[in-house]
């Protein structure tokens, strides 16, 4: 009896990942998500020409830890729904944050970027005076106002709709700052005009459009962020939070439920 319960555990044991994959899958299909919502994505700029400049080596230092710190600067409760070499797409279905909201956000991820990009000049000086003397990484920020649809695909989700090109294809503008903040003209339409003048008075709030194809002419409004870049102290080891690995995302709640479902 011992033994052949041995082999039930064992057999139990060896299959336990797969079907929990397996339920896990079964369970997002059902999960589906749309309407309204916010698309934001921190943008890491002079990330092509760093990469061309620098060996793998270094860069495997230094872009892991700028992508961690951004999701780890989330205060909005955004999801994440994709992670490129030098951006993340956060999104958030409902009703928007107020203007105020977004705007601290994005100050947020600007500040927590440059503090963490001192922090890492400090423990590889020599590869900073190297690589870095030439290349100056910077953050800029597209905030977005999306109609658009979520599906699961595998685990990881995908994100459908208009918007989602348009908000990729604003990555690639006519601004020819590096740091600052993108509101798309659909975003904007949202607040008032007092409102938006109140808040965004830390620089001119400049008007600039691009022509896409397919898409068409899209307008928005942009301010630098340069102005509202606070002293960077740099963050220490030992006072930092522990940040969350990069990995193919699926929904957090759901997430967070099957943790306290029993199998």
């Amino acid at each position: 009896m011992r033994e052949q319960s041995a082999k039930k555990l064992k057999y139990k044991n060896a299959f336990l990942p797969h079907l929990v994959e397996l339920i896990t899958r079964n369970t997002m299909k059902e999960i589906k998500e749309d309407g309204p919502a916010l698309i934001c994505i921190p943008d890491i700029s002079g990330f092509t020409r760093f990469m061309a400049e620098t060996d793998l080596a270094f860069s495997r230092k230094i872009i892991p830890p700028l992508l961690r710190c951004l999701v780890a600067s989330n205060t909005l409760s955004l999801n994440v729904g994709e992670v490129e070499g030098d951006a993340i797409l956060f999104y958030r279905f409902g009703d928007l944050p107020s203007l105020k909201e977004l705007t601290e956000q994005s100050k947020k991820f600007y500040n927590d970027f440059n503090a963490e990009l001192e922090s890492l000049k400090q423990q590889f000086p020599e590869d900073f005076g190297k690589y870095i003397s030439t290349t100056k990484l910077s953050l800029k920020i597209i905030l977005h106002a999306a109609e658009m649809t979520s599906t699961h695909i595998e685990g990881m989700i995908k994100l459908i709709g208009e918007d989602v090109v348009v908000v990729h294809k604003l990555l690639k503008n006519s601004v020819e700052d590096a740091e600052y903040i993108l509101f798309s003209e659909k975003l904007l339409s949202h607040y008032g005009e007092d409102e938006v003048n109140e808040l965004l008075n830390w620089d001119t709030l400049k008007d600039g459009k691009d022509e896409y194809e397919y898409i068409g002419e899209v307008k928005y409004k942009y301010i630098s962020l340069v102005p509202a870049q606070q002293n960077t102290t740099p963050l220490k080891n030992n006072g930092r939070p522990v940040l969350p690995k990069i990995t193919p995302l699926r929904s957090q709640a759901r997430s967070a439920q099957q943790s306290k479902e029993p199998l």
